[in-house]
């Protein structure tokens, strides 16, 4: 539990820094943009008032006359229109000739540059002007920069996130893999031993009921050892029956509980043929029932319902346990998460991963209340 919350503090301070990095980012470029949009609008001031000197000032020296030409010239970026009062046009600067060729997309033009900013008015001796203008194309660029920029980090953020569950992902099933057999490895070595003792105890002149019961629990060491061996191995699935295999499964346990805890087992009373690996399917039903066990704490009701569709087969399996807090429904299946003093978190996460990974169904809570009950639900395709 303590080491599932270090996880998640972990990452979560991570996509916190990764946010405060692009809103940084964001705003700093919004400030570069705005700025640029200030230096814009003062050249425009600017050339709009050389060219009231011009028209104004007469008697200018040629010299000074000719810098004002050259301010006006230097110009390159920013779009211009100059009209009347009346609104016809009389000069224009870095603006597409089609434009200013067709009256109606020239009215257009000064319409969204009239909406942008201002026009800036120039008192002559015989009338008004007017000077429209916009953003430069680098500066209309500019503004969409912050934007392109948060997506970039976001998708760059989005895809080291999916590459490092990936990596999580695949790492934490060599592992489980791994020390699945090496489980096996290490239990199948003395069974053997085991295994060839209880056939001498056979041929002993003894009662053959002690003999019989460790011979139950011989074979059910064997299953397990199977199961081990199969997780991380390529799925094996053979056509069976899910009633008789959920059942044989369910009522294993029930003399391994308290006696105070009652099974029930519900299916149509037919066979439904599902393909399994049965080993496998087995234990992720005898887990669900374990767990509804402890957490009734001896006493209690444990019910098993096979249900099904047109598409799907469903295996409900309820209890009147403690039930699961809301925060914990979506996080029970995660490795290593667990609310028992003792348990390493992994046995609902093997379940997930048995049923979704190797039989291509879903395994998730279906109803929980704290105090009530749960009910996790198994689906399965046709």
């Amino acid at each position: 539990m303590k080491f599932y919350s270090s996880i998640r503090l972990s990452n979560s301070l991570g996509y916190f820094v990764a946010l405060m990095v692009a809103v940084i980012t964001v705003i700093f470029s919004n400030e570069k943009v705005n700025q640029l949009k200030k230096e814009e609008s003062v050249k425009i001031t600017n050339y709009a008032k050389t060219l009231q000197l011009l028209n104004t000032e007469q008697s200018l020296p040629s010299n000074t006359q000719l810098f004002l030409v050259q301010l006006i010239e230097q110009n390159t970026t920013i779009p211009v229109i100059l009209v009347d009062e009346k609104g016809n046009y009389l000069d224009s600067k870095n603006v597409d000739k089609k434009i200013i060729s067709n009256p109606g997309k020239l009215k257009k033009e000064l319409k969204n540059m009239g909406d942008s900013y201002a026009p800036i008015p120039i008192i002559l001796p015989f009338g008004k002007q007017y000077v429209y203008y916009k953003n430069s194309i680098f500066l209309s660029q500019l503004e969409y920069y912050p934007i392109l920029l948060f997506l970039f980090i976001s998708l760059f953020f989005w895809f080291t996130y999916w590459y490092y569950k990936l990596t999580k992902k695949t790492e934490q099933s060599l592992l489980w893999a791994g020390m699945a057999k090496e489980t096996a490895h290490q239990i199948g070595t003395p069974l053997s031993s085991i295994i060839g003792w209880v056939e001498i105890l056979k041929n002993e002149p003894i009662d053959p009921k002690p003999v019989q019961n460790i011979e139950k629990d011989v074979t059910r060491l064997l299953t397990i050892t199977d199961r081990f061996s199969k997780i991380g191995s390529l799925p094996s699935l053979e056509e069976a029956d899910l009633v008789q295999v959920s059942q044989q499964a369910f009522y294993y346990l029930e003399n391994r509980v308290s006696n105070h805890i009652q099974f029930c087992f519900q299916a149509p009373e037919k066979p439904m043929p599902v393909k399994l690996n049965i080993s496998l399917f087995s234990w992720v039903i005898e887990n669900l029932v374990k767990n509804a066990a402890d957490a009734m704490k001896g006493e209690g009701y444990i019910k098993l319902e096979i249900k099904e569709n047109k598409h799907h087969l469903y295996i409900d399996i309820s209890d009147t346990g403690s039930g699961i807090s809301s925060p914990n429904t979506k996080k029970i299946f995660r490795p290593g998460f667990t609310t028992k003093k003792r348990g390493w978190g992994l046995g609902l996460s093997l379940a997930r991963r048995i049923i979704e990974d190797y039989h291509h169904g879903k395994i998730f809570v279906l109803h929980t209340e704290v105090q009530k009950g749960t009910t996790f639900r198994i689906m399965l395709k046709k």
